[in-house]
């Protein structure tokens, strides 16, 4: 009798330690995808706050896409920057002729984010292109790769992304009365910027002697740039008319 009663303590000591031996579930492994993300945003915020402190000096080991990113957020801001005020000069507009008794068609809200984002495109290709270009085999910066280019003329420039901020939130203060004068200057401003940084791109490196003048090279890049901008200005403004008058005949 007694060896069976151990026999039966032996059993319910058992099945406790059955119990305990039972696997645990391993710990679940970050996404590599989104920690490569995240370290990669870090770095471009880093390479961007860099910049802002001290534009002129570039760092040459920081991402090869930074430049491309940061122009890439600037259209974007401008793109619905634009959008934004249209919308509101769309409303003002339908407010005035409600006002005088003239019928309107309600729920009419025209969206020109898309066409403003392919023209900040062709802006910047222009800029970046033509500046690349009279940087590399004008000045015979040779050893600059367009991504290493664009790069460093982004650190340059890295300021118009600030406005360009500034520029997106007061387009929602924009009207007919106030903020058009100061909402001008913010895009006046990053052009100037953007064409000071071309120009201070295209200037030889040191131990590097040009095709031309350092002075020729400027002004030759002004000269092509203002070219492109103006064929493009009009291509967009003959564009713009002819959806205003579309629009109006909504009206």
């Amino acid at each position: 009798m007694p060896v069976e009663g151990q026999k039966s303590g032996a059993a319910k000591q058992a099945q406790p330690s059955q119990s305990q031996a039972a696997p645990t579930p391993a710990p679940s492994q970050p996404n590599q995808t989104v920690t490569a993300v995240q370290g990669y945003a870090t770095n471009y915020f880093q390479w961007l706050w860099d910049a802002l402190k001290k534009p002129f000096n570039n760092d040459e080991s920081a991402g090869q896409y930074f430049g491309l990113i940061n122009f890439a957020i600037i259209i974007l801001l401008n793109a619905f920057s634009f959008n934004t005020v249209i919308q509101r000069v769309e409303q003002m507009g339908s407010s005035m002729l409600g006002a005088f008794g003239a019928s309107t068609q309600s729920g009419v809200k025209s969206s020109f984010w898309m066409q403003f984002i392919f023209v900040g495109l062709v802006i910047y290709a222009i800029f970046v292109g033509v500046s690349y270009c009279f940087s590399h085999y004008a000045t015979h910066n040779l050893d600059q790769t367009f991504l290493g280019y664009t790069n460093r003329l982004a650190h340059y420039t890295s300021s118009i992304l600030v406005l360009a901020v500034v520029q997106f939130l007061d387009s929602f203060a924009v009207n007919s009365t106030n903020g058009v004068g100061f909402y001008t200057i913010l895009v006046v401003l990053q052009l100037f910027i953007l064409l000071s940084g071309c120009l201070l791109s295209v200037a030889p490196q040191q131990g590097v002697t040009g095709s031309f003048d350092s002075a020729y090279t400027a002004i030759l890049t002004t000269v092509v740039i203002n070219v492109l901008l103006f064929i493009v200005a009009d291509i967009a403004a003959q564009s713009a008319l002819s959806s205003l008058m579309s629009l109006l005949k909504q009206f």
